[in-house]
């Protein structure tokens, strides 16, 4: 998706430089259509990989939801080394919940130039938390 969006960025922006410069109304007309299909279509990309990052963020959070109740179920039965050590990884995955919640409250105050950091710094969270889906 991040090429895609480069690479209609690019599009538009050669599209513009190449034809501003034309005097032909009819072809200049043609040419800021072209350049503006092509902003949309770089807007909806933009949007898409916003969409599942979201979603993916959303099932993160569930999937850290049933690690933990999981873990409090498991306590109930562990010896006291054992809930110290459990209670450390509950105390991991909700810090990594609120980290992931604050990801989700900044999402709409990306430009599409911090969108790519902000994008891989969510999905580096997304790893180190293991979202494999396992419990």
């Amino acid at each position: 998706m991040k090429k895609l969006s480069i690479k209609l960025f690019a599009f538009t922006l050669l599209g513009l430089i190449t034809f501003s410069s034309c005097g032909d109304d009819a072809s200049s007309e043609k040419a800021e259509q072209k350049i503006e299909e092509a902003a949309e279509a770089t807007n909806e990309a933009m949007k898409a990989e916003m969409n599942e990052l979201k979603s993916d963020i959303e099932k993160a959070q569930d999937n850290i939801d049933r690690k933990i109740e999981k873990l409090q179920e498991d306590m109930k039965d562990a010896s006291a080394d054992a809930k110290v050590k459990m209670e450390e990884e509950m105390n991991d995955l909700k810090a990594a919940k609120n980290r992931l919640a604050q990801d989700l409250e900044n999402f709409g105050d990306k430009t599409e130039q911090e969108w790519g950091q902000f994008k891989a710094n969510v999905r580096a969270t997304l790893k180190d938390i293991g979202d494999d889906n396992n419990l």
